[in-house]
C-alpha cells in the first residue's frame, strides 16, 4: 500500500489495520488507527498466541516404532497436526479411515511406501496421502522430523493459476512401483475412536500396475513453489494446496518483494500456524528451523517483513476450525508477542488473577 505523495510500497503507516474474512479472498476493510493495536500486556486463557521449536516436541515414535506421531494441536472439525521423530521403520502398515494427510519433512529422509508406490522424500518436502491410502514408513537416516497435517476434507493442489507457483510437471512427483515381498502384515486402520488391528495374508501394499487415473499421493518440495509477489504495492500469499471447502489451506510464506512490511492483520475466520523450515535468513523472530508459531483466529497480529536479503523458506496452515494446542505442544512452547513472533519475556498481573 502506497501513499500519496511516495510513489512504491514503502510499507504502512502507523495504525495501518487490515481486518480480513475468509483468509485472503473475502472482504476486507483497511483502517487507521491511533495507535498501535497488536501489542498486549496480559493474557488469561486458551485462546493466545504460541511459539515453540517442533523438534523440542517429546514425540513418542522417536524411541517407541510401534507409536503413532503426537499431535501437538486439534480443531473440532477433526484437523490434528502432529509432529513425529521416528528413527525405525514402522512394523505395521497404516491406514487412515477418517482423513487426508500431507507430511512435512522438516529433517532427514524417509521413504513412504504406499499401496500404489513409493515416496522417498527428504528436507522440504510436502507428501500428500489421500484418505484410506494404505503406508509404511521407513527411515533412510539415523533421525527425522516430520510434520503431519490430518483432515476429514478431501486434499489437492490450488494454486492460483495451472502454471507459475507450482511446475506441476517438473516438481509434482508421484509414486514409482516397486516389488515387493509377499508375506503378510500387521495392518492398522485409524479410526475417530482409535486403531483396530488386522492381521492380513498377504502383502496390502503389493501393487503389479497402475493401469487408469492418478495415484492419490503426491510430492513436492517447499523450495519449489514460488511464492505469490506483488513488486510495488504488496498484497497477501496465495495458498497451493487446499479442501474443496477452502477450510484447511497450505500457503508457502518464504521471503518475498516488496521490502515494506505488512499492515497489522485481523484474521477474522482462519487460525494461523506458520512452520519455518530454513533460513539463511530470519522470518522476524523465528530463526532455527522448525520454529513454529499459532496466531489464533481474532489476535491481532503484525507481521514481520518477508523481502529478507538472505531469504528463508516458511509455510503457513490456515484451518477454519479454531485450534487448540495439546498438552505436548503447551510443555514444549512459551507465550508469543505478536510483532515479531518473539517470545513474550513478561506478563503484567492478569485482571481476571
Amino acid at each position: 500500500m502506497s501513499t500519496a505523495d511516495t510513489p512504491g510500497h514503502k510499507g504502512p503507516p502507523p495504525g495501518l489495520h487490515l481486518y480480513t474474512r475468509d483468509g485472503f479472498v473475502g472482504k476486507m476493510c483497511v483502517a487507521i488507527r491511533p495507535h498501535m493495536i497488536y501489542e498486549y500486556s496480559a493474557v488469561d486463557g486458551p485462546h493466545a498466541p504460541r511459539r515453540l521449536n517442533v523438534g523440542a516436541i517429546a514425540a513418542t515414535d522417536r524411541d517407541d516404532p510401534w507409536a503413532l506421531p503426537t499431535p501437538i494441536a486439534s480443531n473440532r472439525e477433526g484437523v490434528v497436526v502432529s509432529v513425529s521423530a521416528r528413527s525405525a521403520e514402522m512394523p505395521y502398515v497404516f491406514r487412515n479411515v477418517e482423513c487426508d494427510e500431507i507430511h512435512f519433512i522438516q529433517a532427514g529422509e524417509i521413504e513412504f511406501i504406499t499401496d500404489f508406490g513409493v515416496l522417498q522424500a527428504g528436507p522440504g518436502d510436502f507428501v500428500a496421502l489421500g484418505r484410506t491410502i494404505t503406508y509404511r514408513v521407513r527411515p533412510l537416516t539415523p533421525s527425522t522430523l516430520r510434520i503431519v497435517v490430518e483432515t476429514p476434507e478431501v486434499l489437492d493442489l490450488a494454486p492460483p493459476a495451472p502454471f507459475g507457483m507450482v511446475n506441476q510437471g517438473r516438481d509434482v512427483k508421484r509414486p514409482t512401483l516397486i516389488d515387493l515381498p509377499e508375506e503378510g502384515a500387521e495392518l492398522w486402520l485409524k479410526s475417530f475412536d482409535g486403531v483396530t488391528r488386522y492381521r492380513v495374508p498377504r502383502n496390502p501394499l503389493a501393487c503389479k500396475a497402475v493401469i487408469d487415473g492418478t495415484p492419490p499421493a503426491w510430492k513436492l518440495n517447499l523450495r519449489a513453489i514460488a511464492p505469490l509477489a506483488y513488486p510495488t504495492s504488496g498484497g497477501p500469499p496465495a495458498q497451493f494446496c487446499q479442501s474443496s471447502t477452502a477450510d484447511i489451506m497450505f500457503y508457502t510464506l518464504s521471503s518475498r518483494p516488496p521490502a515494506g512490511r505488512p499492515p497489522q492483520h485481523h484474521n477474522a475466520d482462519y487460525d494461523e500456524l506458520i512452520f519455518y523450515f530454513e533460513g539463511p535468513g530470519a522470518y522476524g523472530a523465528m530463526t532455527d528451523p522448525g520454529d513454529m508459531i499459532w496466531t489464533p483466529k481474532g489476535v491481532t497480529h503484525w507481521g514481520p517483513t518477508e523481502h529478507v536479503a538472505e531469504g528463508y523458506f516458511a509455510w503457513l496452515l490456515e484451518t477454519r476450525g479454531t485450534m487448540r494446542l495439546t498438552d505436548a505442544a503447551l510443555a514444549a512452547g512459551s507465550a508469543m508477542e505478536t510483532g515479531s513472533f518473539g517470545l513474550q519475556v513478561a506478563f503484567a498481573p492478569s485482571p481476571s488473577a
